[in-house]
């Protein structure tokens, strides 16, 4: 059964091929009735529809917001959840080929989307294939549900959901191996501050700071423009960690860190770090600037693990929780941080909102939440795990062994399910980076895998 992929990896790679070429990024000047995501989105939807009717499916779309195709007979419903939408491929002068083509190198194929989500989707969809032509019996059905919002709003599964039941088991082949049995809350929230008087210069005033606002990301770029008499001063302390170039009356100082996902903040020095290590020391500044730079030391600077916040938390299951600021943005009219806070089991939402609620009080400032996904968490003794890790140690040898993470998948939008897959300890996949990639030895290695769990939760 399993030398099935062997071969059929041309005709899987060359679906593959198709989805990947179509840019399915999420863009709202161009939704529109059953295309909520934009057309781009809606696009990859009818390519997987056409997929699903050429090979005899059932296929459902869902508004535009999701789609699920299903093979196989059974009351109880086996999901593997999956996600359409890709976030941009950045400047193309940065991939080794255009980043909306498929590329194969030896074992590695190239472009956006290939692992984060296509190429396990494609996948999948080939197990429900193979299934099929296979005739193979199926007491519980499985369906391959599609979500088209997971970089981004998650309206895509809260939609399916509200319409379609819970399957009794599920995973999301959206993470790593072994097995990803928890994944933390995330919070996303803006801190923010008008200037309620006309702006005095100070000794040194911070005239304006720039940085893209993502906040998946660390904030690895920041540009800070000074004035005022002691302008000239303070900018070059930032001499030998920055740019400083003076534009006029002004001086200013462009900050870089290595770029990372937010979820990471212990993996790089953030640039807000290095704009405190100087800012601290600096006195004489205005209203404005030195609200801000009280909020960062107090709260942020120096501190990943939210304990600036008065919520740091260990768990012994899921580790314990982060902080990042992604993005800080300051002119005349005030200012705002975006930050992104991840918690494990033992601290409660309520408890987060309230902690930070309390803090903008203090600070005057204004705390927006921006988007919540509560944490997963599956015992390691479930049914589900136990047959994924007799899977995985059949195919690999090695111990499935359970863990946390602060990603977000879809396993996080199922009441039985997880994050499985596809990628295995050592592969390197630059998943929302320039020159994405997917190993084929290992995704046929995970193939096997998911093949094994769907047979066996048959029983």
């Amino acid at each position: 059964m399993l030398g099935y992929f062997d071969d059929c990896t041309d005709e899987l790679l060359n679906d593959l091929s198709g989805l990947i070429a179509i840019p399915s990024v999420r863009d709202l000047s161009t939704k529109s009735v059953n295309a909520p995501f934009g057309q781009s989105i809606r696009k990859s939807f009818d390519y997987l529809i056409d997929w699903a009717k050429r090979e005899g499916f059932e296929v459902r779309d869902h508004q535009g917001y999701a789609l699920d195709i299903s093979y196989g007979e059974g009351k109880e419903e086996i999901g593997i959840l999956h996600h359409v939408d890709v976030v941009p491929a950045g400047d193309e002068a940065n991939w080794i080929t255009h980043p909306f083509t498929l590329h194969q190198q030896g074992d590695l194929v190239f472009g956006r989307g290939v692992t984060d989500n296509k190429g396990p989707l494609m996948a999948s969809l080939y197990i429900l294939k193979m299934f099929k032509q296979l005739n193979t019996p199926m007491t519980r059905k499985i369906r391959v549900i599609i979500g088209g919002a997971e970089e981004t709003t998650w309206e895509c599964v809260e939609h399916y959901f509200r319409h379609q039941p819970q399957p009794a088991f599920g995973f999301s082949p959206d993470g790593d191996f072994p097995i990803v049995n928890g994944e933390k809350g995330i919070l996303y929230a803006e801190l923010q501050k008008e200037s309620q008087t006309l702006r005095d210069l100070g000794v040194c005033q911070i005239y304006r700071i720039e940085s893209e606002r993502d906040r998946t990301s660390t904030c690895h770029h920041l540009s800070i423009w000074f004035s005022g008499q002691q302008a000239a001063s303070v900018a070059q302390r930032f001499d030998g960690v920055a740019d400083v170039t003076q534009q006029k009356e002004l001086y200013r100082v462009v900050l870089t860190t290595p770029w990372e996902k937010s979820r990471n903040p212990h993996r790089v020095q953030n640039c807000m770090d290095k704009f405190m290590a100087v800012m601290r020391h600096v006195e004489g500044l205005d209203a404005n600037s030195k609200s801000l730079i009280e909020l960062l030391e107090s709260c942020f600077a120096d501190s990943i693990d939210g304990a600036k916040l008065g919520l740091a938390h260990m768990d012994d299951e899921m580790g314990g929780t982060s902080c990042c600021v992604s993005s800080i943005n300051l002119d005349e009219h005030g200012y705002n941080l975006d930050f992104d806070f991840r918690f494990p089991k033992g601290l409660s939402i309520e408890e987060t909102r309230t902690q930070l609620q309390h803090l903008s009080q203090k600070y005057g400032v204004s705390f927006t939440e921006q988007q919540y996904l509560p944490l997963s968490y599956l015992s390691p003794e479930s049914d589900l795990i136990q047959a994924m890790g007799k899977a995985y140690s059949e195919v690999t040898g090695m111990e499935a062994q359970c863990f946390s993470k602060g990603a977000a998948s879809y396993a996080r939008a199922l009441n039985n399910g997880v994050a499985f897959g596809p990628t295995f300890p050592g592969d390197v996949t630059k998943v929302h980076e320039p020159n994405e990639q997917l190993s084929l030895e290992s995704l046929r290695k995970a193939i096997t895998i998911y093949v094994k769990v769907l047979i066996s939760l048959q029983e």
